[in-house]
């Protein structure tokens, strides 16, 4: 936490003595520590196809404007590996080695964190290390070049593998932490249950828990942690896993999911995620994705949504001679996808691009300017030790009744801010009893109008603010 002044800790005392007198009832309060917003995956190339990670000067230019706009976190997806150890490497090395170390200091040159992907679940079939005492069944994830077998909890030959291979590449790369992409057949799992007076009620409580699975990501967080690094796990569309405890710094959620509930995740353990799988959410680009809409369904409730950026793909990963493509004829698969965006980039080789398998075709161009603007929203709500109240149900502060499609959330530290998302098919007038401002357009008063399906950034500018 930065060192304040006597006004500011004049304000903060203020103001935190006003929201907690006001607030009469909220989802959540808790306080803001330790935390990245703006995580951004950046994608290196189109592997299997040969490709260098060196970075070019348009990669140094991108890392500088993420610096600039004050993006937290970089994370590289599965092409910073040798998955199916087509170059000589594996899962748990880079298929180039040096341009990967160069990328790394260039994050580093700019004060970017920068985490990589791996699993400690999948591996491909394919692979020299494979052994099928590894797995406790024949389930997997098949797609496109790997056809993935999941390593067993419960296997003490998993567990000897997978653990020096995953703190491995901390030790051999300057990496600020791991992205764990954890894959796991939950139906096999004998689940104990949790007695009802021992469930974490100020989270979503977990009824039951895999005591395996829990012993083994409770052992992989605890190395990451002993290493000095950050921890981002991914469970599975939008699950946090049946594990108690805390096993993660940043929770991926979205992946997978046709459709956005608003504030899904909001009762995990801190801090979640969201990337928007565009292709899926937009029916196969039958629609257009809403980026404002689901900033607006994200942000109360103290998410800050991924952006999908980087190098463009041209969907070569699907035209490597020698080899062997899965699922080829299933349109939701990323296959087919990757053909898609193969075609589309062949007529049009000077963009707009397509950034991930979690893009549209094309992305939006602007997508990343609104983004920021965005972020720079964001980030002064979140400064470290900030509380924040999480919608907001009812608050001497609000005088204008809250309808359940209305998700108010309070954040204060020496500044005290408001964000206001109205869900509803109608504008929803805000009434308040001080004097706020409109962060964007510079208003000051009492009266706000938020529009449909948009969100509203207010600030205090009572005197003592």
């Amino acid at each position: 936490m930065k060192q304040l002044t006597l006004e500011q800790h004049r304000a903060r005392i203020e103001n935190l003595r006003r929201v907690t007198e006001d607030t009469k009832k909220c989802t959540r309060d808790w306080r803001i520590h330790d935390y990245l917003p703006g995580q951004v995956t950046y994608y290196l190339g189109d592997y299997p196809a040969l490709m260098s990670i060196t970075p070019t000067e348009y990669d140094y230019k991108l890392l500088k404007s993420y610096a600039e706009n004050g993006v937290g976190l970089i994370q590289v997806h599965e092409e910073w590996n040798d998955t199916i150890e087509k170059y000589g490497s594996d899962k748990w090395h880079s298929c180039d080695h040096e341009g990967m170390n160069r990328f790394i200091d260039l994050c580093h040159s700019f004060g970017l964190k920068i985490i990589p992907y791996c699993s400690s679940s999948y591996i491909h079939e394919g692979s020299k290390y494979y052994q099928e005492r590894f797995s406790r069944s024949f389930n997997g994830c098949v797609d496109m070049h790997y056809k993935y077998r999941l390593g067993w909890a419960g296997s003490e030959y998993w567990r000897d593998f997978i653990l020096p291979k995953t703190f491995g590449i901390l030790d051999t790369y300057d990496f600020d932490g791991i992205y764990n992409d954890w894959g796991y057949d939950w139906d096999l799992s004998h689940m104990l249950s949790v007695p009802e007076n021992r469930r974490n009620c100020d989270i979503e409580p977990v009824d039951c828990y895999d005591p395996e699975a829990e012993d083994l990501i409770h052992m992989i967080y605890s190395g990451v942690k002993d290493r000095g690094g950050i921890y981002k796990l991914h469970v599975g569309g939008n699950t946090r896993g049946f594990v108690r405890g805390k096993y993660y710094d940043y929770l991926w959620i979205g992946e997978g999911e046709y459709s956005v509930d608003c504030g899904k995740g909001k009762m995990y353990e801190p801090y979640v995620v969201p990337c928007p799988d565009k292709p899926r959410l937009t029916k196969h680009g039958q629609e257009r994705f809403d980026p404002e809409l689901f900033f607006a369904m994200t942000i109360p409730f103290v998410q800050f949504p991924l952006l999908t950026h980087g190098r463009p793909t041209m969907g070569k990963c699907i035209d490597v001679p020698g080899v062997k493509q899965y699922k080829t004829t299933d349109r939701d698969r990323l296959y087919q996808y990757f053909r898609r965006v193969r075609d589309y980039a062949e007529k049009h080789p000077d963009g707009p691009y397509v950034y991930s398998e979690w893009s549209q075709i094309p992305d939006d161009p602007d997508e990343y300017t609104v983004w920021s603007r965005y972020l720079r929203l964001y980030k002064p709500m979140v400064e470290d030790e900030s509380v924040v109240h999480m919608e907001i149900r009812e608050t001497a502060a609000v005088l204008s009744p809250i309808p359940e499609t209305v998700y108010i959330t309070q954040f204060t530290n020496t500044g005290d801010y408001i964000v206001v998302s109205n869900m509803a098919d109608e504008p929803y007038m805000l009434e308040t009893r001080d004097l706020w401002q409109n962060r964007e357009t510079g208003e000051c008063g009492k009266r706000f109008e938020v529009p449909a399906k948009r969100m509203l950034f207010l600030v205090r500018r009572e005197p003592g603010a």
